[in-house]
């Protein structure tokens, strides 16, 4: 989980004018100004880094702990221990 939030952090950090000072699994995407495009390409992004596929039928995580729950859901096994 650790990992994701840096990689979450980084993503903001590069894309953002003005990256969020603090970053915690409640905050919520949309006040952090992650856009509906913005949440593909982090989504691109996260898919990217850690080898899977998130169907396009999950729900739209609303706060950065949904998104961490969902990038762990379709992470190998391995990878969660």
């Amino acid at each position: 989980m650790d990992n994701t939030l840096d990689l979450i952090k980084d993503y903001l950090t590069q894309r953002m004018d003005n990256p969020p000072a603090h970053l915690t699994v409640d905050s919520r995407l949309d006040e952090l100004g992650i856009d509906s495009l913005g949440m593909i390409e982090l989504i691109f992004e996260l898919e990217d880094t850690y080898k899977i596929t998130v169907p396009q039928d999950v729900p739209t995580p609303e706060t950065v702990g949904q998104l961490i729950e969902v990038v762990e859901k379709y992470m190998p096994a391995v990878a969660n221990e």
